[in-house]
């Protein structure tokens, strides 16, 4: 089945390159008209009622991030198409949305596009969206999507207690369960550095305001709330001891 797309950019040029991509390398989109502002995209999004859309972020007036906005529930995926920048793309990634970078790399373009249209195909309801725009919102109450084989959970940043390493996986604890994630740790460690969370060691990252004690067993360990005894490596002990100083 034919996945009805359009695609919102400002440049000329960027649309009809993606434009050509897509008739190349991803027969299963059905391009459906283009816009080259915000203005534009919502009425076409009206009119045409596309499944999904290709955004890019940054527009003059309005950006991509306004468009969505502008929707109180997404019937349609999304999948930004942007030139680097660091907070955007942050925010994205936090939210397990798909995005492309320019200049587009066609297998990226490929397997962006198989990813979103398993997720149109199976008729999941799209919480990514709305979890995107509520975390630019209001970062201080953010949620993150934490990717499994079968779906994503949204979580409170706040309600995570510690996250483990498991190679090129991650086990991330809250206090009723734990979730298995397809990231390693040093994707967490880079999206939740501004939420208080602290590499205390090469296999955990913990939320500091999660510590219930400081004990010096062992060289130093990390009682979480929960009770689980969290190991501080001899090189961070330093780093540790002044964070929570600090938070405290």
């Amino acid at each position: 089945m034919k996945i009805k797309s359009i695609i919102v950019d400002d440049e000329k040029h960027g649309r009809e390159n993606l434009a050509g991509l897509l008739q190349e390398y991803c027969h299963e989109i059905d391009l459906a008209g283009e816009a080259a502002s915000v203005q534009e995209a919502i009425k076409l999004i009206h009119v045409r009622k596309p499944e999904l859309i290709f955004l890019d972020i940054e527009m003059p007036g309005k950006n991509g991030f306004e468009l969505l906005e502008h929707f109180q529930q997404f019937d349609f995926e999304v999948i930004f198409v942007t030139a680097y920048d660091s907070y955007a793309i942050k925010a994205i990634r936090f939210s397990a949305a798909d995005y492309i970078l320019k200049p587009i790399n066609f297998n990226e373009l490929q397997n962006a596009v198989k990813k979103v249209a398993a997720i149109i195909h199976s008729k999941k309801e799209n919480y990514r969206l709305r979890n995107l725009l509520d975390n630019i919102q209001q970062p201080q109450h953010a949620k993150i999507g934490l990717p499994t084989s079968d779906k994503v959970d949204f979580v409170d940043v706040n309600n995570i207690v510690y996250c483990k390493s498991e190679g090129s996986y991650t086990t991330v604890f809250l206090p009723d369960k734990h979730i298995l994630v397809s990231k390693n740790i040093g994707e967490f460690e880079d999206l939740l550095a501004e939420h208080s969370f602290l590499r205390v060691h090469k296999t955990f990252l913990v939320n500091l305001n999660h510590v219930a004690a400081y004990l010096k067993i062992d060289g130093g360990t990390l009682e979480m709330t929960g009770g689980e005894k969290i190991p501080i490596s001899r090189r961070r002990k330093e780093l540790v001891i002044k964070r929570l100083r600090s938070i405290k």
